[in-house]
């Protein structure tokens, strides 16, 4: 499958989902699991079979909901760019995320998520090209959060790489917006200017959002969706005004 269309549709798991939701997160990337079905098992014993919990500063399972004067992106209701997980920080590799549904907003605040596999088949060949032949550099913002790496030890990421278990192509970047003071991380292709890097940080961020590539997924209260953190990058619409609350658990 190579449209984020079909493979959104194929991603959804209706009656017998136990018996497929594995096969179609292997497929698809990802999975929904609807509010009825999703009752009948519990979040972390579903996660518990697709590995080991991953454990940050804060624990391993994380309540995401706006918090009053927070400073972190995370805990407010603005939008959040495309990112995989651990691509900026010194935290455990993390190969699925789970989220279950406990408060949905009206409008807006859906997860984003842009499929590898599809980026691949639609991107131009010479964004492709470009994208082989350069590094990212992070930096983390966020002090006391995330396990960080030692200071100036800003690490470099290949965006393209090559999947040791599948041997697929995937696509490890974080975006951030350079003028968001709230931002959680900065960016910068090595070896390019200020200017020629969020060019095309921007050109890549613009393909990966075309609906060829892009799912937005609109929650409802009780469902479960599980991401796999190395075939899609996932982000976040924005919210104002409005409460919504995902439990997380990722696993290794």
């Amino acid at each position: 499958m190579a449209n984020m269309i079909e493979i959104s549709e194929e991603a959804s798991c209706g009656a017998g989902w136990r018996d497929e939701f594995r096969t179609k997160l292997d497929r698809c990337g990802f999975v929904i699991i609807e509010p009825g079905d999703a009752n009948d098992v519990k979040f972390d014993e579903l996660m518990s079979e697709l590995g080991d919990p991953v454990v940050y500063g804060f624990g391993t399972k994380l309540s995401l909901e706006p918090q009053e004067g927070s400073d972190n992106l995370q805990f407010t209701t603005r939008g959040m760019p495309l990112h995989a997980d651990s691509t900026f920080n010194a935290g455990p590799a993390v190969k699925y995320i789970g989220m279950q549904c406990v408060r949905a907003p009206e409008v807006g605040g859906e997860t984003l998520i842009a499929s590898a596999a599809a980026f691949f088949a639609n991107a131009p060949a010479d964004l492709i090209d470009t994208m082989q032949n350069i590094v990212v550099e992070y930096r983390n913002r966020i002090d006391g959060y995330y396990k960080d790496r030692s200071v100036g030890d800003h690490p470099r990421v290949d965006p393209i790489q090559v999947d040791p278990e599948s041997g697929e192509k995937r696509i490890v970047m974080g975006f951030t917006d350079p003028d968001d003071p709230m931002r959680t991380h900065d960016a910068m292709v090595v070896g390019y200017s200020a200017e020629e890097s969020a060019k095309l940080l921007r050109r890549i961020e613009a393909m990966l959002h075309l609906p060829s590539v892009l799912y937005a997924h609109k929650w409802r209260v009780g469902e479960i969706v599980i991401l796999d953190n190395t075939r899609v990058l996932h982000g976040r619409g924005a919210f104002p005004n409005q409460a919504r609350k995902l439990i997380r658990l990722s696993v290794g």
